[in-house]
């Protein structure tokens, strides 16, 4: 029988999305799953479990509370460590053995030479993610202290602007996103709508793909490593993943991310990819504070709309689960592969493979098609764009590695060889019923950039009537892609960031 005798019918505003709920959710209790995840069920048809949702964000016609940055040492400022006193407990237990925990201090620290900033920063990152809650502050001021006493040769500090934030990811994101889960699980199984799946030993109930979905609950690394990178191969931040966010040490500047030798020995039998980086451009502390508030608002408005119920309403209001299932899988695949972009430095073929993946994801994400994407006249429009719409500070921050794949883009026309199809800035190709096709450079490149997107099935092409022009475009090319190229999907990724509301708007049902 059902808790909720009678039917209503609801008069609010016609926001949101209707669904069958289960009325097991939350031990039956409907109303407290709907307040831990920050959502608002209305009520529309009881008896048959029907109820509108939508997001309490959009409900109270304000902004959400799921991502929020906390600045904890300004640079040049004392820090302020009871700042970080009301972060609630973990929900996640630690699995790493206090005693390798400390096996690896006396590794990272006490034996290890005093010189040896590599390997105290390793150090710091263990200390902070996996320090207990009731030593996490402890850790924090630890680690900080120990970044403010590192000194250069010379006896200078060699963080002189360092500063202290946390990034809190709040608890209802993941209740928002394992909805779906629970939803899609319904609907596949209309049997479980009145009665609850029985749990089974050594599974989840409704675990669907949630390995697909870790960096949500666990590392964040898809919704912030790009940020952290966003100068890749050089760095300015160290930072420590905790079940309740990130912790975030500034270094105020670009640090150079990794060496032209191996530092590992697997390295010794990696491509050793470029050895030489442009200057990273000079930001500013200040720049750095601007752009990581800039971020976390821009996330808490992102994961709003990519784990609102009601961004997935069909046509007729209904709400799809499978779509929000699926986008949300999408969304932090992108972030992933755009993160792998930015960290592998060293195998440019792995490297450009990762960034044709990252420019499919966000196709599938409807944020732009890779046709489109490869255009150099749509990424300087987007580039363009995403200038006018960042504040100055956080532009200096963020566009650099942009602008550097814009040009990789212009950069690639220049391999096409001169030759009977390549000349006077154009490429004339083989085109259906033995006519020809004069391509521009900027159309030749895209469509040479699809071939070798295409190759991870081979060389060979599909024998259809686009087969010869293929043939002549792999052929009147050099294959040298600049480096830079891989960039491409961050630039992207900004331009996703800069509007949410675009995005909702392409994640609706079709």
């Amino acid at each position: 029988m059902t808790p909720y005798p009678g039917s209503v019918t609801s008069t609010t505003a016609t926001t949101g999305a209707v669904a069958q709920v289960p009325p097991w959710l939350w031990d039956h209790n409907i109303p407290g799953f709907a307040a831990t995840a920050e959502l608002k069920f209305h009520p529309v048809d009881l008896p048959e479990f029907r109820w509108r949702i939508e997001s309490l964000e959009s409900y109270e016609h304000r902004a959400p509370h799921l991502v929020r940055l906390i600045e904890v040492a300004a640079p040049g400022h004392a820090p302020r460590w009871e700042a970080l006193d009301r972060l609630p407990a973990s929900t996640i237990a630690h699995t790493v053995p206090p005693q390798r925990v400390a096996d690896k201090r006396r590794e990272l620290v006490d034996e290890a030479s005093p010189d040896d900033v590599m390997a105290r920063l390793n150090w710091l990152h263990m200390s902070l993610t996996f320090a207990p809650d009731n030593q996490f502050v402890e850790a924090a001021r630890s680690a900080y202290e120990s970044l403010r006493d590192c000194t250069t040769p010379e006896g200078k500090p060699l963080f002189p602007n360092l500063a202290a934030y946390f990034v809190r990811f709040d608890q209802a994101l993941t209740w928002r996103a394992a909805f779906p889960r629970i939803m899609l699980r319904v609907e596949e199984e209309p049997g479980t709508l009145a009665t609850r799946p029985a749990q089974t030993a050594g599974h989840l109930v409704f675990g669907s793909a949630t390995s697909l979905l870790e960096d949500l609950a666990l590392t964040r690394h898809a919704y912030l490593t790009p940020l952290f990178l966003s100068h890749s191969p050089f760095v300015w931040a160290i930072v420590g993943q905790r079940p309740q966010g990130v912790m975030v040490f500034s270094l105020g500047r670009p640090m150079r991310g990794r060496e032209a030798d191996a530092a590992e020995l697997l390295q010794q039998f990696m491509p050793a990819g470029p050895t030489g980086f442009p200057a990273p451009s000079p930001i500013t502390p200040a720049q750095i504070g601007a752009a990581l508030h800039w971020w976390a608002d821009q996330l808490n408005s992102v994961l709003s709309v990519v784990t609102d119920p009601g961004t997935y309403a069909d046509s007729s209001g209904q709400y799809v689960p499978r779509r929000q299932f699926e986008r949300q899988l999408t969304f932090e695949q992108a972030g992933r592969r755009i993160q792998s972009v930015l960290v592998h430095q060293r195998d440019q073929d792995t490297r450009r493979s990762l960034a044709f993946g990252a420019l499919d994801t966000l196709e599938g994400l409807r944020a732009v098609a890779f046709d489109e994407a490869v255009k150099l006249t749509r990424a300087r429009k987007t580039l363009d764009r995403v200038d006018a719409l960042l504040p100055a500070d956080v532009a200096a921050v963020l566009l650099p590695s942009a602008r550097r794949a814009v040009q990789a883009l212009q950069n690639c026309q220049d391999g096409f060889i001169p030759s009977g199809w390549v000349s006077g800035g154009q490429v004339t190709v083989p085109h259906k019923g033995g006519q020809s096709r004069i391509l521009s450079l900027e159309e030749a490149t895209g469509q040479y950039l699809r071939i070798l997107r295409n190759a991870g099935h081979g060389y060979s092409g599909q024998n259809d009537s686009d087969r010869r022009r293929d043939e002549v475009l792999l052929m009147s090319h050099t294959g040298h892609i600049p480096d830079d190229f891989a960039l491409l999907p961050y630039l992207y990724w900004l331009d996703v960031l800069v509007d949410p509301e675009v995005l909702r708007r392409k994640l609706a049902p079709r």
